[in-house]
């Protein structure tokens, strides 16, 4: 178990998570968790945010959309300029 203490940092009480605790949990700053009170226990929970696939983003897209025009045409068909390659 680990003990820590709540400090005050402007108007907010705050509590610093051990650094083992962050990368066993797999945590990074901006990482989002749930605070929630359980049998006078504070339980923080990491918030899982579902993963999209390219599929399920572009699923409600018109058909129309993917069509390739003459112009994407070609800009796809275009020779390099400078260094992209």
């Amino acid at each position: 178990m680990t003990s820590i203490s709540v400090r005050q940092s402007g108007g907010a009480n705050i509590i610093s998570i051990p650094k083992t605790i962050v990368q066993m949990l797999g945590l990074s700053v901006g990482s989002k968790l749930n605070l929630t009170v359980e049998d006078n226990k504070i339980v923080l929970t990491p918030v899982m945010e579902e993963t999209m696939s390219l599929e399920s983003l572009l699923i409600g897209s018109p058909k129309e959309c993917f069509t390739i025009t003459d112009e994407d045409r070609e800009w796809i068909d275009a020779r390099p300029i400078g260094r992209e390659v």
